[in-house]
């Protein structure tokens, strides 16, 4: 059996940057434009693996985790890809459900010159994991189980709560978009899915507010992230939260910087350091991986994350 098991997405990325973006302020935010129908020149095109679950099993297993992950592809030339990475980096293929009938996902994100960017993503296979994808046997019997977004299928969620239930793997969860829904909606609570780590940005905890007290009176930890303000740690049991500062590096792309947190973050607190000690993990990573192109190159090995 596997130490750790990631469930979540598996993408193909590709990136481009141009000195030709223009970036726009507005009172909504930053747009990156173009003129329609004209033809730009690029300055760096980049096609890279991607996406919440193969991030994290990629870290996992570079900070020494015997790693599997579940996660769905086609069977495709992007497949391809995805699965001669993950066998490179010594994360197990053995629970990749492949279709031939659906097209591998991925995305296209546009860099500005300062590090941010535009994503454009196509989810594909890697948003239709039903129930009968979940290995639950492993599930049951891994140490860990960290879950990333799989596109708020509930079916699925259920089936991994039920393994987490019935076995005694302790759980992390990293929610998307479409599970922040099925939060707010009432259908997936803190209860029904048990996890000891929590790892959100500062934009996700906002559009959970209404839910806050409820997840934060059941998870024992939850760390919001906020970009270049650092974060905050909240601990149950603690009326208010520890506040933490950014590594204050420059990014070169920020494509990565969450899994890669949590991926810090999680490997110190299995290995016993105290939450702060953990955030600095995760701060650690993070700050390794935004000086690249891509959420992989930059990941870091355990004695690179645990060096005093």
């Amino acid at each position: 059996m596997y130490d750790l098991i990631t469930i979540g997405s598996a993408l193909i990325d590709i990136f481009i940057r141009s000195k030709q973006f223009i970036l726009r302020p507005t009172s909504k935010g930053t747009l990156i434009c173009q003129l329609y129908g004209e033809k730009i020149d690029v300055d760096s095109f980049l096609i890279a693996t991607g996406g919440g679950g193969s991030n994290a099993a990629v870290g996992f297993a570079r900070a020494g985790f015997n790693v599997a992950t579940v996660t769905e592809t086609g069977k495709d030339t992007l497949a391809d890809l995805l699965l001669s990475e993950f066998h490179k980096e010594c994360v197990a293929t053995n629970y990749v459900a492949q279709e031939r009938r659906e097209e591998t996902g991925g995305s296209v994100i546009m860099l500005g010159e300062d590090g941010g960017r535009t994503v454009m993503v196509h989810r594909g296979a890697s948003s239709l994991l039903d129930p009968h994808d979940i290995p639950m046997r492993a599930v049951k019997k891994a140490d860990w189980i960290h879950l990333s977004s799989i596109a708020g299928r509930l079916p699925a969620l259920r089936a991994i709560a039920a393994g987490l239930k019935e076995g005694s793997a302790s759980c992390s969860w990293n929610p998307g978009q479409a599970e922040l829904d099925l939060i707010n909606a009432g259908e997936l609570t803190a209860q029904s899915l048990p996890c000891q780590i929590l790892v959100m940005n500062a934009e996700e905890w906002k559009k959970m507010r209404l839910k806050q007290q409820a997840f934060r009176a059941i998870i024992p930890e939850i760390v919001v992230t906020e970009g270049g303000k650092g974060g905050k740690l909240y601990l149950k049991g603690e009326r208010r939260p520890q506040s933490f500062e950014s590594s204050g590096i420059k990014s070169v792309d920020v494509t990565g910087a969450g899994d890669s947190f949590a991926v810090g973050y999680i490997t110190a607190r299995v290995k016993g350091k105290q939450p702060m000690v953990a955030v600095e993990w995760g701060k650690r990573n993070a700050a390794s991986v935004i000086q690249y192109l891509g959420a992989k190159k930059g990941l870091l090995t355990l004695a690179e994350l645990s060096k005093p």
